[in-house]
């Protein structure tokens, strides 16, 4: 039997606040978003919401989720969810890493999944430079030693932090596994941007390194 839309509201928050840092979670949470994509925008609301109300981990788990939410829209052929992701960048990245104490342990996971929403075609280049910008402002805030703010965040228990350092590996390991995954595109192209992304400029020590090299070569053909 179909939910309406305040049943639909009530489910998906739950499947929400039961996010953890397993795949299965997130794909769980996102063909619930997908089945009931009629009531697209009352769900992505639901979305923000949480992140305005849940803990600094629970809004990691969130931030992933829509990593995957996305991946599948796209695969669905139902890219509403990811317009609005990238619509709405900036402001999701902003409750993920908030002027808050406590926020600097968000800033790494926050920039990989960035990363990893780019690296997939979910959001546009300029969209990521811009909001990748923005957040390196906000790292430097939160990282100030004498960083005060009204609206601080409880310290974490020690439950969270054990928590957190589980999801923390099982986030790793799934990052581990991405690495083989090439997104959609022109293969070759996409390692050239890659490699031309990741390659740092000459400098001085690499010189150094090819003149050792070609000494050696030249004794070698000796």
């Amino acid at each position: 039997m179909p939910l309406d839309a305040f049943e639909a509201r009530l489910t998906f928050i739950e499947l929400l606040r039961r996010l953890n840092a397993s795949v299965q979670s997130a794909i769980k949470c996102a063909q619930f978003a997908l089945r009931y994509q009629d009531l697209c925008e009352d769900l992505y609301s639901c979305i923000l919401e949480e992140l305005d109300k849940t803990s600094l981990n629970a809004r990691i788990n969130i931030l992933y989720f829509l990593e995957t939410l996305c991946e599948n829209s796209i695969r669905t052929g139902f890219e509403e969810y990811v317009d609005m992701v990238n619509r709405d960048l900036w402001e999701i990245l902003d409750k993920v890493v908030p002027p808050a104490q406590g926020a600097l342990a968000n800033v790494a996971l926050a920039r990989k999944a960035l990363d990893n929403l780019k690296q997939k075609s979910i959001i546009t280049s300029d969209n990521y430079e811009r909001v990748e910008t923005i957040l390196s402002e906000r790292e430097k805030l939160v990282s100030q030693d004498e960083f005060q703010t009204k609206q601080e965040l409880p310290s974490f228990s020690k439950e969270e932090i054990l928590r957190r350092m589980e999801e923390d590996r099982e986030r790793h390991k799934r990052m581990r596994e991405n690495i083989w995954v090439i997104p959609p595109g022109d293969a070759t192209q996409i390692e050239f941007e890659n490699a031309w992304e990741t390659t740092s400029s000459l400098d001085e020590d690499d010189y150094e390194i090819m003149r050792e090299e070609n000494a050696i070569l030249e004794q070698a053909t000796r």
